[in-house]
């Protein structure tokens, strides 16, 4: 699991989402964000310096690139 902010968690995405290598995303209950990726590789982030609707906002960023985001409220 990796530990970030926000911002360090949305700069971390840049590379990813422009080769098309992320399969999902899923929004934990317990506000923790997994990406499953082509290669079967899942990667858990907790971000610790925002609430969940900062999260969720995020996640359905990713959705409208045409990410599959499981878990939305």
């Amino acid at each position: 699991m990796k530990q970030c902010s926000l911002s360090q968690f949305t700069e971390s995405l840049t590379p990813w989402l422009d080769n098309n290598y992320i399969r999902s995303v899923t929004l934990r209950d317990d506000d923790r964000v997994v990406f499953s990726f082509v290669d079967g590789v899942n990667d858990v982030y907790e971000i610790n310096d925002c609430n969940r609707s900062e999260i969720d906002k995020v996640c359905r960023d990713l959705q409208e690139k045409g990410i599959k985001v499981l878990g939305l409220a």
